[in-house]
Formats: structure tokens, sequence, C-alpha cells
């Protein structure tokens, strides 16, 4: 197994498993964040991805490590941290490339949006670990997370899991995380996300 950093040829697969993560059935976060199809928030990840001024977000090419077997790409996570380097990033990342009304669309939907920043900033995450289903099993993602913790020199690291997601929870449990707080990110009654609540989950990677 090779790991290796993100290319722009690593884009549409990058793209593959975020939207497999934030699926909420026909639609997924993004799509539903812009209230936009699915083909339209496809295009606005691409664009982000693309962007060569766009750093250190999980929305930044940068950040993306990637597990390649028999010369595929088979799975990928980010490695970000919520500084306020992050933050600013992230917040003029979509007044560039969305569209104007897909833009206030967003603005609407993310201020009705529970606040977790308090929870989430200055910490160092893994995010959008994702493995393709046809290497399943390879121990694909233990693998990535592993690379992020030996190459890492914060004293914790740090994973979200969609509540609802019991099998990646247990996953990580039994690589040594351990639940920190469950937080509610989205409102039930127009719910943005696969689910409403996530698990915050850390491993302590220095003695």
């Amino acid at each position: 197994m090779i790991i290796r950093k993100a290319k722009k040829e690593d884009i549409p697969f990058i793209i593959k498993g975020i939207f497999a993560i934030e699926s909420t059935g026909k639609s997924n976060t993004f799509s539903n964040l812009f209230e936009t199809d699915n083909e339209t928030a496809y295009h606005y990840l691409e664009q982000f991805f693309l962007d060569e001024e766009n750093f250190d977000t999980e929305l930044s090419i940068n950040t993306y490590t990637i597990a390649e077997l028999d010369g595929q790409p088979a799975g990928m996570c980010a490695l970000i941290h919520t500084n306020a380097n992050y933050y600013q990033n992230k917040g003029e990342l979509f007044p560039i490339h969305l569209k104007e009304n897909h833009l206030d669309t967003f603005i609407k939907n993310a201020k009705t949006l529970p606040d977790i920043k308090t929870y989430s900033e200055n910490k160092y995450f893994i995010e959008y670990i994702f493995t393709d289903d046809h290497f399943r099993n390879k121990g694909v993602a233990n693998r990535l997370i592993q690379y992020q913790i030996e190459n890492n020199n914060a004293d914790k690291i740090y994973i979200n899991v969609l509540e609802n997601n019991t099998d990646a929870l247990k996953y990580y449990l039994k690589l040594g995380f351990t639940k920190k707080e469950t937080l509610i990110i989205d409102r039930p009654e127009n719910q943005i996300f696969p689910d409403v609540k996530k698990i915050l989950l850390s491993k302590n990677i220095k003695n």
C-alpha cells in the first residue's frame, strides 16, 4: 500500500468520498446547504479543490492523503488544524466561488445550525476518512489514520463521527479513540447533515 499526498488527479475520488460520507439519501450536505442539485454541488466542490490559493481546510487539496492499492486510489482522509487561519480560509472560500443566490442561501442555512466552534477550534482533526468499496477489509482506513498520527506533532488528535454511524464509531474506539462530547449539529425540522448529532473522539498521541 502506498500512502501519498493528494494530487489534482485525485479530485474526483475525493469528491466521491465526501459525497458518500455526506449523503442524505437523494441529496447531500452541500446540496442541502446551497439548495442546489447534486451536480451543481459537485461543481462547486470541484472549484474549491482546483483553487490554487485555497489551503488548509477539508475543502483544500493540500490537506488530503491518499492510500493507493494496485495503482488505484483506495482510500483517503484529510488532516486539518482548526486554528484562526483555518476559519479565515474557509470563510473566504464560499464568497469567491458560490453564485450570489447560492451564497445567500448558504449563509441563511448556516445561521440556523448550532454553533459548535467552542468544541472544535484549535484542534487537529482527521476528517473524511473514506475507503472505496472495492478495497474494504484491506486495512486502508487504519493505515491512513496511523500515518496521520505518526506524522503529527500534536498531543492529541480528533475525529468527528456521526452518531448514527455506529460501525465507524466502534472502529475508532477499537483504534484507541475515546468519546469526548456528543454535539448537536443540526435541526431535525430542516435537516442539512446526515444526522443531527455527532460524537467528538480524541486520542492521546504523545506520551
